[in-house]
C-alpha cells in the first residue's frame, strides 16, 4: 500500500503511463538484494497486511457494537466512537485497494487500469488515517485539560460541542486535501482496439503535490506534539493522583482506629454495672429486679440515642465509597486516552521519519535509485498504521470495566462478577 507522498511522487510517471509492475520486476531483478526486498514487499502486502487489514476491520466494527450497546452519549464515548468508525472507514479503503494491487502485480488490466484505482483508495485511506490521528490527539486534548484545569474546562466539552468538533474535523482533513480531488480523476483512454479506465492528473499536478508534502508533513509533526504534550501531562497527573491517594489512605488508617477505640470504650462504659455503697446491700432485696430491669432501658435508650450517629456514619462512608468509585472510573478513562496517544504516537513515528528522509535523500522516490527502498519503507509504514487501529480494542478491554462485561455479555462468554 503507497500513501500519498508515494503516489504524489508517482503522479508524473503515471500521467506518461508508467506501467508500475513491469518497471518492478526489471529493477529489482538487477541484483539478489534487490530480489530480496521484492519478495519481502510482496510478503508484506499480501500476507501481513491482508492480516492485519482483516483483523483490524473486525476489531472496529466489534469497537462501534460495543459502544453503542453502552450507549454513545458522553463526549469520551463519542470520541471513542468516531475514532473506530474512522478506522474502520481507513481500513476498508485499503482492503478494497488490495485487488488492484494484485492486478497490478499480475500486469493484468481487465478494461481499466488498476494503477488508477489503486491511486483513488490509496489517498481515501490516508485522509481517514489523518482523521483518525487528529481525533485522537482532540480526545487527548480534552482529557488533558479537563484533569488539569477542571474547573475552567469541565463544562465546555459537552457531547453537542464534541459532535461539533469532530464534523469539523472531517471537513477540514477533507478540504484541505480539495487540491487532489481536483488535480486528479478518471478518463478513458484507447489502446490499440481497445478503450480502458485510466487516471487523469491535471498539468499543475507538481505543484499540488509540493502543498501535499508540507501538508501532510505539518498535520503528522502538530498531531504528534499535541498527543506527546497531553499525554505526559496526563500521566505527570496520575502518578500525583497515586501518591495523594496513598499518602490519604496512610492518614486515614490512625483516625479510623481511634474512632473504633473511642467508641468500644463508650460501649463498654455503658455497659458496665453502676458502683454505689447501696449496690451492694440491696443486691439481695426484693426491689433490686425491678431496678435492675430499668437499667437495660436506659442502655437501650443509650444505643437508640446512638443510632443517628451511626447512620450518619454509614453515610459517610457510602459518599466516600461513591467518590472514590467516580475517582476509579476517571482514572481508568485517563489511562484509556494516555494509551490510544502513546500508540498513536508510536505507530506515526516512522510515518515522520519516512517523510524526513524522502526530503533529506532526493533519490528516495518513484522511479529513482532508491525506489525499492521507497516501497518496501512505505508498505512498512502502513504495517505501523493497521496495527495502531488493531489495538485500540485491547486497550479498551483492558482498562473499561463496562465495555469489557458488554463484550463478554455480546459473545455469549462469562461476566466476572
Amino acid at each position: 500500500m503507497i500513501d500519498s507522498t508515494a503516489l504524489g511522487n508517482l503522479s508524473q510517471e503515471l500521467s506518461q503511463d508508467l506501467n508500475l509492475s513491469g518497471s518492478d520486476n526489471i529493477s529489482y531483478g538487477e541484483s539478489h538484494l534487490s530480489k530480496v526486498i521484492y519478495f519481502l514487499d510482496l510478503y508484506i502486502n499480501f500476507v501481513l497486511l491482508s492480516i492485519l487489514i482483516v483483523f483490524s476491520m473486525g476489531a472496529n466494527i466489534v469497537n462501534m457494537m460495543v459502544l453503542v450497546k453502552q450507549g454513545v452519549t458522553s463526549c469520551v464515548s463519542v470520541c471513542l466512537f468516531s475514532i473506530s468508525a474512522t478506522d474502520f472507514l481507513s481500513t476498508l479503503s485499503g482492503f478494497t485497494g488490495m485487488p488492484p494491487k494484485i492486478l497490478m502485480t499480475l500486469h493484468m488490466r481487465p478494461g481499466f487500469d488498476p494503477t488508477a484505482i489503486y491511486y483513488m483508495l490509496a489517498y481515501l485511506a490516508y485522509i481517514f488515517s489523518d482523521i483518525s490521528n487528529t481525533l485522537t490527539a482532540f480526545l487527548s486534548l480534552e482529557r488533558c485539560l479537563c484533569v488539569s484545569l477542571p474547573l475552567q474546562f469541565k463544562e465546555i466539552f459537552t457531547t453537542k460541542r464534541t459532535v461539533m468538533v469532530i464534523v469539523c474535523i472531517y471537513l477540514v482533513c477533507f478540504g484541505s486535501m480539495m487540491p487532489h480531488f481536483l488535480s486528479s480523476g478518471f478518463v478513458f483512454r484507447t489502446s490499440g482496439n481497445s478503450t480502458y479506465l485510466a487516471l487523469w492528473l491535471s498539468p499543475d499536478r507538481a505543484t499540488v503535490d509540493v502543498y501535499i508534502d508540507i501538508r501532510n508533513f505539518i498535520q503528522t509533526t502538530l498531531i504528534l506534539g499535541v498527543v506527546l504534550v497531553c499525554t505526559s501531562l496526563m500521566l505527570i497527573s496520575l502518578q500525583r493522583s497515586s501518591k495523594f491517594n496513598k499518602a490519604s489512605a496512610k492518614e486515614s488508617e490512625p483516625s479510623t482506629r481511634s474512632t473504633d477505640l473511642s467508641q468500644r470504650t463508650s460501649t463498654e462504659l455503658r455497659n458496665m454495672p453502676r458502683a454505689g455503697g447501696k449496690g451492694g446491700e440491696e443486691k439481695g432485696k426484693p426491689g433490686t429486679e425491678i431496678k435492675e430491669r430499668k437499667t437495660p432501658s436506659k442502655d437501650q435508650h443509650t444505643i437508640e440515642d446512638s443510632e443517628p450517629d451511626g447512620q450518619i456514619r454509614n453515610d459517610n462512608k457510602a459518599r466516600k465509597q461513591n467518590k472514590n468509585s467516580k475517582l476509579s472510573r476517571n482514572r481508568k478513562v485517563i489511562k484509556t486516552v494516555v494509551m490510544l496517544g502513546v500508540f498513536c504516537f508510536a505507530c506515526n513515528l516512522p510515518r515522520v521519519a519516512a517523510s524526513a528522509a524522502i526530503f533529506l535523500e532526493p533519490r528516495l522516490k518513484v522511479g529513482r535509485e532508491y525506489y525499492k527502498w521507497y516501497q518496501l519503507m512505505i508498505s512498512i509504514n502502513y504495517v505501523f498504521q493497521l496495527s495502531n487501529y488493531s489495538l485500540n480494542i485491547f486497550v479498551y478491554y483492558r482498562y473499561n470495566q463496562s465495555f469489557r462485561e458488554t463484550l463478554r455479555h455480546l459473545f455469549g462468554l462469562k461476566t466476572n462478577t
